[in-house]
């Protein structure tokens, strides 16, 4: 059981040691520049929101989310994330970035992701798709187009 401990340990700090050289050499760049290619995984609401987020970041204000439906939770977005493969695998992915407070429910996995690991979600190859999660209203489940 050590061993498994100490396996799981070694890849979440081997993915987030990735996150963080990404993050470095991407810069204060913009996130949607290969929105054609890898980055065509992440939603345009959720890229929008990395910019924002980076924005505010600069100019040192604290960020207030602007889009009723994309609900954010401290310095965290709501997500679903659409497998690939193996959803396992894929909520094993979101985790070593930081996604806390996850479920699974046939190949989606939900829960709240860091803003800053937005775009190092092109390169999951466990993710197919990924958007703000649903947003509940009183007068039921409204949803965003990607």
């Amino acid at each position: 059981m050590t061993t498994i401990r100490h396996n799981l340990a070694v890849r979440r700090l081997s993915v987030f040691l990735f996150v963080a050289c990404f993050a470095l050499a991407a810069g204060p760049g913009r996130a949607d520049v290969d929105k054609d290619g890898q980055m065509a995984k992440i939603s345009a609401e959720l890229l929008a929101l990395y910019d924002r987020y980076l924005a505010a970041q600069r100019t040192g204000t604290p960020y207030s989310g602007s889009d009723p439906l994309v609900r954010i939770v401290e310095d965290r977005v709501i997500i679903d994330a659409v497998a690939s493969g193996n959803v396992v695998s894929l909520e094993s992915d979101l985790k070593a970035l930081g996604m806390r407070g996850t479920a699974s429910a046939g190949r989606i996995v939900s829960g709240e992701l860091p803003i800053l690991a937005i775009p190092v979600l092109a390169n999951l190859q466990t993710l197919r798709f990924v958007r703000a999660a649903a947003s509940v209203t009183h007068g039921g489940t409204e949803q965003k187009s990607p």
